[in-house]
């Protein structure tokens, strides 16, 4: 009896992964990206962090990506780490409101 619903679970989760795998992509969201853009992922922190968690994470992330530290990378990651700058503070300007 144990071994047929070990079974039954196993052919249940085998069908759900193939029918996910066979799935056609979901339609993206609008083109400003606005819909999916998720602060709390931005700086890496669970939602619910305290604010001493999300500034930290905030200075980690802004030492890392500071222009100051790719200046001898190249034009293309300095706009790169430029972005990455002003996304990070949009981040942790609307998660500190």
């Amino acid at each position: 009896m144990i071994r047929w619903l070990i079974l039954l679970a196993v052919a249940w989760l085998v069908l759900r992964l193939l029918r996910r795998l066979s799935a056609p992509p979901r339609p993206r969201a609008a083109s400003s990206g606005e819909a999916s853009w998720d602060a709390h992922a931005v700086l890496g922190v669970p939602p619910g962090a305290s604010r001493e968690a999300i500034t930290r994470s905030y200075h980690d992330q802004l030492k890392r990506y500071h222009p100051d530290r790719v200046a001898d990378l190249g034009d293309e990651l300095q706009e790169l780490a430029h972005r990455k700058t002003i996304e990070l503070r949009r981040a942790y300007d609307e998660l500190m409101r």
